[in-house]
């Protein structure tokens, strides 16, 4: 399925690899960029697999996939990326990368603008 990401999720997924980068290198980022770009892919192929979690606390429809899943190594990632399958603009299914957050902050506060601008 085609996918696209927020300015949100971009802006994320910009700030997770600089930081990745000044805490751990580039080697580091590298690996971290091949989790989360495979954590998209998992996602576009399957948006209602087993690994993902209903998360309609935040908004219908909106699902999460925490990527130590993705990496399949305990504690090697920990940033859940959340997403929402929605309808394109051509009427074909998306799945749309609402934001990559880190396991431990506030999805809510911190999605709330991609979810106003990408509602149905």
């Amino acid at each position: 399925m085609k996918y696209r990401l927020t300015r949100e999720a971009d802006t994320h997924i910009t700030e997770i690899l600089r930081s990745t980068n000044k805490l751990f290198g580039a080697k580091q980022v590298q690996t971290y960029s091949k989790i989360i770009s495979d954590g998209v892919k998992i996602i576009a192929d399957d948006p209602h697999r087993p690994s993902t979690t209903a998360r309609e606390d935040l908004r219908d429809g909106v699902r999460s996939l925490h990527l130590e899943l993705v990496s399949k190594r305990r504690h090697s990632a920990s940033h859940l990326i959340y997403f929402k399958e929605m309808q394109g603009t051509k009427g074909e299914k998306e799945v749309v990368i609402l934001g990559v957050l880190h396991e431990h902050m506030e999805p809510r506060r911190r999605l709330i603008r991609a979810l106003r601008r990408n509602e149905d």
